[in-house]
């Protein structure tokens, strides 16, 4: 009974266009989202938090494409289309910048000060909300401009990318908030710094390469360069998940720790 089930809707979503397009467009996210929210065991983030995280995310799509429209004609009155200098400025700053940037925007404006952020792994928890609110909301945008065609590659590739920007993104993110709690203002600023700027990179990275995969290479280097952050974000999500701890536990963990350093240090002198 299962089987036959199971069969009829593998047969529905496979053979009928528009429900094979919604399948790629929504569960990518959802998915990707529930995977890194069951991995969060110590203390789990109220849904009505996490899901704000991913409808601000989703319509930080406006912004972004309301920044790029308008970045793209300010480059273009300095540079050649076709130019490197142009490609360059374009994947970086006015599509991985701008992209990255609004998630971020929405993360920290909901939950920096937010008072559930009291553990490290909350940080990835934020973050991938965001970013797969924005990753959703975007293949809506694909969906209706390329058709279902496009989608399945963005269900394997592009959507896993944007939650492996979020891994990168909520890494540091927590960890500036580790910082904050600590009272190591420097360390915070540089992590909050990071936590926009290597998602910025990888993004910018990934489209760079993406950009030039018409052909057999040029694809296969973008496959290799996903295989690589799927890998490296698969450690980063399972290392935060099986450390995590209160961060007020983390400081006087910390602060214990440099007792001890202190007191072994005051025996060597003697």
């Amino acid at each position: 009974m299962v089987g036959a089930v199971l069969q009829i809707v593998f047969a529905i979503v496979f053979n009928v266009p528009v429900v094979r397009g919604l399948v790629f467009t929504v569960v990518p996210a959802l998915f990707l989202l529930w995977y890194v929210r069951k991995k969060d065991m110590l203390e789990p983030e109220p849904p009505k938090l996490v899901w704000s995280l991913f409808g601000l995310g989703a319509l930080s799509v406006a912004l972004a494409y309301v920044l790029e429209v308008g970045l793209t004609v300010l480059a273009l009155t300095g540079l050649d289309e076709d130019s490197m200098a142009f490609e360059w400025i374009n994947w970086f700053i006015i599509v991985g910048l701008t992209e990255e940037g609004c998630k971020y925007l929405m993360l920290y404006l909901r939950s920096w000060r937010n008072p559930n952020f009291i553990c490290l792994y909350d940080g990835m928890v934020y973050a991938v909300a965001s970013s797969a609110g924005f990753a959703l909301a975007e293949n809506f945008l694909y969906l209706f401009r390329y058709g279902v065609n496009a989608m399945f590659l963005r269900a394997i590739i592009s959507v896993p990318s944007h939650i492996c920007f979020a891994v990168f993104m909520g890494t540091f993110y927590s960890s500036a908030k580790k910082h904050q709690h600590w009272g190591e203002k420097g360390r915070m600023h540089r992590d909050l710094f990071l936590a926009l700027l290597v998602p910025t990179l990888a993004h910018g990275l990934y489209d760079l390469i993406a950009s030039g995969a018409g052909g057999g290479f040029g694809f296969g280097a973008v496959v290799v360069f996903a295989l690589v952050m799927f890998v490296v974000c698969y450690i980063l999500i399972k290392r935060l998940a099986e450390n995590d701890t209160f961060i007020e536990v983390t400081k006087s963990v910390r602060e214990q720790q440099q007792d001890e350093a202190g007191r072994r240090l005051e025996d060597k002198m003697r």
